[in-house]
């Protein structure tokens, strides 16, 4: 039977209500939060010139093979929890490494995305927001990105003196650090 891999924070609510009704429709579902890998979460995935991605994501509980997972609910998990015994530099290799590993394999299964993380990635970018607004037609204001004091006199002169200021990316999302798988 195919499977959904639910990837979020353990503590999530509005997951929990997402995996609630999957159930009740009868779907497998496999959740897993990063903050779980490598401790509690294992991964031995394989690909080949005859097929593509295949093996095991377990935890002491449950498993799941990749080849079998029709979809991805994806929605902001947890930082990797790495051993405190390692050092700075051992955790920064050690999170690097998790993430392409771990990521890398969970990111090219070709199945349904909800959301997948490079698109979250590239919607987050408030230019590429701002131009795909336009592009819909929908009525955008006149934007100004720069980090030049005369390109913001200009365009606050250019625009009659009613300007609001922002930053171009948010740093914390939902009280939580940004996940890194």
């Amino acid at each position: 039977m195919p499977a959904v891999l639910v990837i979020a924070a353990r503590d999530d609510w509005p997951t929990d209500r997402v995996i609630e009704a999957l159930i009740d429709g009868g779907v497998e579902v496999f959740r897993m939060d990063t903050a779980e890998f490598p401790m509690d979460l294992t991964l031995a995935g394989r690909i080949d010139a005859g097929r593509g991605w295949f093996g095991g994501l377990a935890t002491a509980l449950r498993a799941v093979d990749v080849a079998g997972i029709a979809a991805v609910y994806y929605r902001a998990p947890d930082a990797f929890v790495l051993p405190p015994t390692m050092s700075g530099p051992e955790r920064h290799f050690a999170a690097a490494q998790a993430r392409s590993g771990l990521g890398g394999i969970i990111s090219a299964l070709d199945c349904r995305w909800v959301s997948h993380p490079a698109a979250m990635s590239r919607a987050e970018y408030k230019p590429l927001q701002l131009a795909t607004a336009r592009a819909c037609s929908l009525v955008i204001p006149p934007t100004l990105i720069t980090n030049r004091a005369d390109a913001v006199r200009g365009f606050v002169d250019e625009v009659g003196g009613r300007v609001i200021g922002k930053t171009v990316r948010a740093l914390v999302r939902a009280g939580r650090e940004e996940a890194s798988a």
